[in-house]
Order: C-alpha cells, then sequence, then structure tokens
C-alpha cells in the first residue's frame, strides 16, 4: 500500500509540474516584436582631437515592444554606407534607450571600420534590440531602421620614445632637432630627415646636451664617449636614419620616392616619381589616377614600400602607412593631389586630395 501511494503521489508532482510548464510556456510566447525608432543628435560630425572626451553624438530609440515586460538589450551599430551590416561595430547601451558617444569613442570605432582620417564619409546607423533566451535565439532579435550620418574622424597620433637629431643642417640644437622613434620601445629607433647638404650630427637623449649623447666610434658604431666623434652623412637629401642603442649601431640611407600601382599612369610595371617640399617636408604628386590600388615605394625597390592597414595581422586602413602593407585603394577615377609625411617618425601619414 505503501508503494502503491508513492506511485500516486510521483504521477501527480509529475502531473503538476507539466501543467506549470506548460502555463510558463504560454507565458514565453512571443509576439512579434516591433521594432524601434532612432533618433540622433546630429546628421553631421566632424571630430577633433581637441574636443575628443566630449559628446559627439547621443542617440536615442522608444522601447522595442515584445508583448510582454522583457529585460531588452540594446546595441548600436555602425557600418560603412552601404556595407548591410556584415561586419559592423557594436556599441552595448545595456538597457538603457539612449547612448552618448565620445569624440574619442566614436572616432576609434569610425577607424576600426577603415574610414579615412581628416575627410567626410557616410556611415549607416542602427539600433539591435534583443532578449536573453535559451540558445541566444537570434529570433528574438529587431532592428531600427538605418539612418545615414555624414562623419569625420581624425587621425590619432601616437607619441613613442625618441631620440633626437641635432647637427649642423640645423645649428647644432637639440630642442629643434628632428626625433627618430622607437615604435617598439626596444632602443631600436628610426625617422626620416631631410639634409639640404653634406652634415655632420649627433644623437642625443633629450632635448638638451645634459643626457647621453651618441657619436661616431668605430666604423659604423655608436659611442657614448664624451670625445665621439662626429656622425655624417656624404651628401645632402632624405635620409632613412636608424639607430639601435642595445648594438650601438646606426644607418643612414638616402632616399627618393614614387608611387606604383594598378591606379597609377604606368601601372605595376614602372614608378611615377614624387617630389620632395621641403617647406611642408612633404613627397607630393598630382596625377591622373583610376579607382583602382597604389602604393608608395623608395629608389625604384620593394626594399622600402609603405601601404596603409596589413590583413595578414588584422589591421585595417587607417590613414597612417605600413611597411609593406596592404595597396591603397583609389576612392573614385579623377585627378589627385598626393601628399605622403614621413616627418613624424612612427607616424608616417599621406593623403589623397581629388582636385
Amino acid at each position: 500500500m505503501k508503494t502503491w501511494h508513492t506511485y500516486l503521489f510521483i504521477a501527480g508532482l509529475a502531473l503538476t509540474t507539466l501543467m506549470a510548464c506548460e502555463k510558463d510556456g504560454d507565458q514565453l510566447t512571443l509576439t512579434t516584436p516591433q521594432p524601434t525608432r532612432l533618433t540622433t543628435s546630429a546628421t553631421s560630425v566632424s571630430l577633433t582631437s581637441a574636443t575628443a572626451t566630449n559628446e559627439a553624438l547621443r542617440l536615442s530609440w522608444s522601447p522595442a515592444n515584445y508583448g510582454f515586460n522583457a529585460a531588452v538589450n540594446y546595441t548600436v551599430q555602425l557600418d560603412k554606407k552601404g556595407g548591410n551590416f556584415e561586419a559592423p561595430v557594436n556599441l552595448s547601451a545595456g538597457t538603457s534607450t539612449s547612448l552618448s558617444v565620445t569624440g574619442a569613442n566614436l572616432n576609434q570605432n569610425l577607424l576600426r571600420l577603415g574610414l579615412a582620417p581628416n575627410n567626410a564619409s557616410q556611415v549607416d546607423v542602427r539600433v539591435m534590440a534583443a532578449i536573453t533566451r535559451p540558445g541566444n535565439d537570434p529570433s528574438n532579435r529587431v532592428y531600427s531602421a538605418p539612418t545615414t550620418l555624414s562623419v569625420t574622424p581624425y587621425l590619432v597620433l601616437i607619441s613613442y620614445p625618441s631620440i633626437y637629431v641635432p647637427g649642423a643642417y640645423q645649428g647644432w640644437a637639440p630642442d629643434k632637432a628632428p626625433a627618430i622613434a622607437s615604435v617598439k620601445d626596444n632602443k631600436v629607433y628610426e625617422g626620416y630627415i631631410y639634409f639640404q647638404s653634406p652634415s655632420e650630427f649627433k644623437f642625443t637623449s633629450g632635448r638638451d646636451w645634459n643626457g647621453t649623447n651618441y657619436g661616431a666610434g668605430t666604423a659604423n658604431k655608436l659611442s657614448a664617449a664624451g670625445a665621439a666623434g662626429n656622425l655624417s652623412v656624404p651628401s645632402g637629401g632624405y635620409y632613412l636614419i636608424r639607430a639601435d642603442l642595445n648594438a650601438l649601431t646606426f644607418s643612414a640611407t638616402p632616399t627618393t620616392w614614387a608611387v606604383i600601382g594598378a591606379a597609377t599612369p604606368k601601372g605595376w610595371d614602372a614608378d611615377t616619381p614624387m617630389a620632395f617640399d621641403p617647406a611642408t617636408n612633404t613627397w607630393q604628386v598630382t596625377l591622373d589616377l583610376k579607382a583602382d590600388e597604389f602604393k608608395f615605394r623608395a629608389n625604384s625597390a620593394w626594399d622600402l614600400n609603405f601601404g596603409d592597414g596589413d590583413s595578414k595581422t588584422n589591421v585595417n586602413p587607417d590613414g597612417l602607412l605600413d611597411y609593406n602593407g596592404d595597396n591603397i585603394k583609389v576612392p573614385s577615377a579623377g585627378r589627385y593631389l598626393i601628399r605622403m609625411n614621413l616627418s613624424n617618425p612612427g607616424n608616417y601619414t599621406y593623403s589623397l586630395t581629388k582636385q
């Protein structure tokens, strides 16, 4: 009899549980969710480093309606105009129905999209609403209609550990001397310097002569001795200067620069030379370009070449030049002024300005 009562109890408990689950199931049945309506504080945003900490954009939206009191999480998505949000950047807003974005945050995400600094571009923006269900079922996601913004990001320059290159070409003044930088912070430095004529120089650790100074030791070697001689370049020109303070070595390589690629008149078969402008410290050329690709290279060889971004290491194009980087894309055919600026070590830049 006791066993029979036990069976009846278990059966009753199972029936009660099943009824409760069915009831709970009724409560969790979703109606077709109603999308949110997105509004933005501006339709055109031009960003600058001076206002990086200020609010650049505020987005707000109506709550998504799932037919019951759900905890809805919202994500703002940005993508290049026409990108169909296939590879967006996502800004989490949690359960809030608004999001304030600072200039620095917005700029970082625009650069992640590969937008060119200092140029106006269009981006599509939308809000994704979702509730959490077992398995994170994507069927509960709902999106606002996208809106298009005009945005202009700025270039982010990084300050790297540096040493300085005073010399006869600039009056032996460390406080005004060009710098060369250690991008990896490993005491290996490089930078590009223009010498008007043959000149002597030294390396200094600071903006004066009071720190460690490096001059000529034995052949192609550096010496920190006070009596070390001056280093030198044999002729004027635009030099790649490298110094390794671990091995106490240096090199000075003269360079002339050109563009090459399918976008240029000579294609990939030959260089189109650029001219150096000492007044702006930039290399320049004005060309009729095709809507195609090109690169910068030195001395009609590939030993020194620049692209923008590196797909092999997941570095997006950002307006900063990368050694052996990806080809640079010309957005549309036309006549362009091409500039390349190698004067800020570690932050080599370029620009395309349609004429």
